[in-house]
């Protein structure tokens, strides 16, 4: 290296360093909680069989409400049974319509890819990576939208655009994730129907606690128990399928009143 050069590295460096000294944030760091955090919730599931009990996997999540209503929710799923691994992040709106989404799928096959979707107005747009490359998806969409990424935590999530004044079964759109064990296939998603009815308001103990819930039927086949404020699952029966998801910790923390 010559010497003009040294001198030209050595003043990039020093530049870099002065900026970096004027730059230096002045005001004081926050001591108290996270002001973009207004509640908070985590929990975990416990996937297991119905008839003797047999656990098939678990689940992790932790969910942010943020200042404008709007949530934020991680969950780690871990379905040994069939060697799936899932990692999804889902933002949605103050009304629970979703926002955007991130999720990274293992099979038993190896890795299946990652997904990112985003959700504006009446588009949405996906970009997957994986084995099969990259790809990009752009779909309109209905109103009357969630996404279906396969952990439970966010599955409450589908129900938002509930008419409480409606009798029977209420439909809407599922933009449902291809998270089959073929690594061929990217993991984008189709848009599927849905259907929900709601039978009612019911207390319901589970080893993580006792909640105040509204108990649904999801996709005619399920029954689940969901909380109002949040929509967070608290317990879902599937009889022909003979498996249960049952909140088995939760903890939850309300920033706005420390």
């Amino acid at each position: 290296m010559t010497f003009f050069k040294i001198l030209v590295v050595a003043a990039t460096v020093l530049a870099s360093h002065a900026w970096a000294q004027v730059a230096a944030p002045t005001q004081a760091e926050n001591t108290g909680p996270n002001t973009n955090i207004k509640r908070w919730a985590e929990g975990t599931y416990t996937y297991q069989t119905l008839s003797d009990k047999r656990k098939r996997g678990w689940e992790k999540f932790h969910m942010n409400v943020h200042p404008d209503d709007s949530r934020t929710m991680i969950m780690w799923h871990d379905l040994f049974a069939r060697n799936n691994q899932f990692t999804v992040v889902l933002r949605v709106a103050p009304n629970f319509r979703p926002l955007e989404a991130y999720l990274s799928y293992w099979t038993p096959n190896g890795y299946k890819g990652s997904n990112f979707i985003t959700v504006m107005g009446d588009k949405l747009n996906a970009a997957s990576n994986g084995p099969t490359g990259q790809l990009t998806q752009a779909l309109t969409i209905p109103e009357k939208i969630s996404i279906g990424s396969h952990p439970v935590a966010a599955d409450g999530w589908h129900t938002w655009y509930e008419d409480a004044k409606v009798k029977g079964p209420q439909k809407g759109t599922l933009y449902s994730m291809d998270a089959t064990a073929d690594i061929n296939k990217p993991p984008l998603g189709t848009l599927v129907p849905f259907e929900f009815e709601r039978v009612g308001k019911e207390k319901v103990t589970v080893p993580g606690g006792t909640f105040d819930t509204i108990k649904y039927k999801l996709g005619g086949v399920s029954e689940a128990w969901i909380t109002e404020q949040d929509k967070l699952m608290v317990r879902v029966i599937n009889g022909p399928r003979d498996y249960e998801y049952l909140l088995t910790e939760f903890k939850s923390g309300d920033n706005a009143k420390k």
